[in-house]
């Protein structure tokens, strides 16, 4: 989540020689009238000052809400006496030696010939240099149009018609017309690019089934020969695992079960069993990731973080 930790809107905590914290505050006239900071991912440092990082931190800001943080970064909240629930999954796809041979991989082989049937070209975009600007914005509204979750705005980025440092445009033509697209963000060891995450899809309403999974297919196969570890799908909100030896000591039980009920029933609210599902597919890397606040992870809080990211 580095790359949208750098958005206009947030707000960066800083120790020189150290690393920083990206967090946007949220306040509420009624909901959270003192205010909470919102913190996405994990301090851009390392590990092993995490503790420090978030110890400065809290000095200044004492009312925080911790989202999508790394096992290794619960474990230091846990330890410094946060409560920690697991919130959900970031799937990681391994690309060097990537392949769609095999069961685990066959509704994607399925999908992408279909969409090859049907004559989908994808090409790696210049989005500066695209000339038809319109029909980008036309795909996107389209797509947005009675979506669930299209306001998380902590969580990914929005769509940007112009070009941004290292940030990578996918686009899929049936005969020339465009009818989906993908962002990809650069993820970064020291200056070097070493993965790229799925930030958002655009996909049109008469685009083949499979066309998501077809433009990262394809993007995939790009990034394998420009010498990139991974892709990132990024998170699949409130999949949690089924036993909970899997929590870290001190969750909170209610907030658990309220988790697993949303999962299955609020698709209303948000798509979590489809995001899951549709993820699942690609048999990547699946990788816990955690929710944990000063003030702990009861339901209030919980409400207070979905207010905050845009899921209520």
């Amino acid at each position: 989540m580095g790359y949208t930790g750098l958005e206009p809107d947030m707000q960066h905590f800083m120790l020189d020689d150290i690393g920083y914290i990206a967090h946007s505050e949220y306040k509420h006239w009624l909901w959270a009238r003192k205010g909470r900071q919102i913190i996405v991912g994990d301090p851009v440092c390392a590990p092993e000052n995490y503790a420090q990082m978030v110890s400065r931190f809290l000095e200044k800001y004492p009312q925080v809400l911790f989202v999508q943080a790394s096992r290794v970064f619960a474990e230091v909240l846990q330890k410094m006496g946060l409560q920690v629930n697991e919130f959900g999954y970031e799937t990681d796809i391994p690309i060097e030696n990537f392949s769609l041979k095999g069961k685990h991989r066959a509704k994607l082989r399925q999908w992408q010939n279909k969409c090859n049937r049907e004559g989908l070209i994808v090409r790696d975009v210049s989005i500066s240099d695209y000339p038809d600007k319109k029909e980008i914005e036309d795909l996107s509204k389209e797509w947005l149009k009675g979506k669930s979750g299209e306001g998380l705005s902590l969580l990914f980025r929005p769509l940007r018609l112009k070009n941004e440092q290292d940030v990578r445009y996918f686009m899929g033509f049936i005969d020339n017309k465009l009818v989906g697209l993908a962002v990809f963000d650069p993820i970064y060891t020291g200056d070097k690019i070493i993965a790229y995450y799925h930030n958002l899809d655009r996909i049109a309403n008469a685009a083949p089934h499979g066309t998501s999974a077809s433009i990262i297919l394809a993007a995939i196969e790009v990034f394998k020969n420009e010498g990139v570890q991974y892709v990132s799908l990024g998170m699949s909100p409130l999949k949690l695992h089924e036993k909970q030896v899997r929590e870290l000591p001190g969750f909170h039980l209610f907030t658990r079960k309220a988790f697993w009920y949303a999962f299955e029933k609020l698709s209303f609210i948000y798509p979590f069993q489809g995001n899951a599902s549709h993820k699942k597919k690609f048999n990547g890397e699946m990788k816990p990731v955690y929710l944990s606040g000063t003030k702990g992870t009861n339901l209030w809080e919980v409400f207070l973080m979905l207010k905050a990211i845009g899921m209520l």
